[in-house]
């Protein structure tokens, strides 16, 4: 199967590792805007693959079976459109797009593709997580849960990409770069979200960024559940995150970082020998879920994160967004059940 990657910033070698662990899938070509960065991870992953600044002409002239988008935030929608009408399959990083627009537009696109597309929620697939999951069904289910991501990002970092720190290109600020996999787990374990009352602000970077560094959410869930959520980009240092799931019956389920707890107590999770190639805070979930995406396409069976579900924590925090903005709870946009 031949694959193709657009961005070569610092999450693509977390794409390219997991790809070169998959015998019959092989790179054949990496585009970036920057023909230097493109050429490195040539030389580091991928030494028979071609290189591209035009990401159409690549599509066009290489016609992968399978494209991974790794670029910022504002390309994401647009590019996988690309792709989709091609029928080319998409591995897509997250956030899927910045918009309610967007996200519309992109659900339309999958929909008459005879192509798939599956987004980059790798912690989904972190052990840890998918025995939590199995404990809050064993102890009827979750009734109540908070979650916090307290990172550091300084000003250097904002600078560091023209594109980082402002609404136009990047979407917002903590809430849909940082906490979105923290915001996505929570959900995961709550269910299906419905209203939701916000405040985002920034208390850091006044005049260096327009969006966001510190958010806090108070999450309605189907069923009379509630989840309370806080991030922020402002904190001293990169503290693991955190999710804490209060279960019918009584027991607490922990999670900080990748370790589980019930009741406090450390609970014993075997792990599999992945690691990640980059940040801690990315998880190992990368190699599994891109294993599991090309293992999909040659089954046939469902894509292992549909565009459907990954579109959840999107509509979430698009309307905390607008309740922020308001003063006042607002109702959460649903998704229709995709059929493909």
């Amino acid at each position: 199967m031949k694959t193709a990657l657009i961005g070569c910033g610092a999450i693509s070698g977390n794409h390219l590792v997991a790809i070169g662990k998959l015998p019959d899938v092989k790179v054949v070509a990496l585009c970036d805007v920057i023909a230097k960065r493109a050429e490195e991870a040539r030389n580091k992953y991928a030494p028979d693959a071609r290189v591209y600044t035009d990401y159409i002409k690549m599509l066009d002239e290489v016609k992968p079976d399978v494209v991974h988008i790794a670029t910022p935030h504002y390309l994401h929608c647009e590019m996988a459109c690309e792709a989709l009408a091609r029928g080319i399959h998409v591995f897509l990083e997250k956030p899927a797009c910045i918009s309610e627009a967007e996200l519309d537009r992109l659900l339309k696109a999958e929909k008459t593709s005879s192509a798939k597309i599956s987004v980059c929620f790798q912690n989904r697939l972190n052990a840890s997580v998918i025995a939590a999951h199995e404990l809050a069904d064993r102890f009827g289910g979750v009734v109540s849960a908070r979650a916090s991501v307290t990172w550091n990002r300084d000003e250097a970092y904002y600078r560091s990409e023209e594109w980082r720190g402002k609404a136009k290109t990047e979407g917002g600020g903590v809430l849909i770069n940082q906490a979105i996999h923290e915001l996505d787990l929570m959900i995961g374990f709550l269910g299906t979200p419905l209203n939701v009352a916000a405040r985002v602000a920034n208390h850091r970077h006044v005049g260096v960024i327009d969006v966001e560094d510190t958010a806090e959410l108070l999450i309605g869930f189907d069923g009379g559940a509630t989840g309370f959520f806080t991030a922020t980009t402002a904190f001293g240092c990169d503290a693991p995150n955190f999710n804490e799931l209060f279960c019918r019956n009584g027991k607490r389920i922990s999670l900080l970082g990748d370790r589980l707890y019930l009741d406090g107590e450390p609970f014993n999770v075997p792990g599999d020998g992945h690691s990640s190639p980059g940040k801690e805070c990315w998880g190992a979930g990368h190699i599994r879920l891109i294993r599991r995406f090309y293992e999909a396409l040659k089954t046939g069976d469902p894509m292992p994160v549909t565009l459907s579900s990954a579109a959840v924590p999107l509509r979430v925090l698009f309307a905390a967004y607008l309740s922020s903005q308001r003063g006042d709870p607002v109702m959460i946009k649903q998704e229709r059940k995709n059929a493909k």
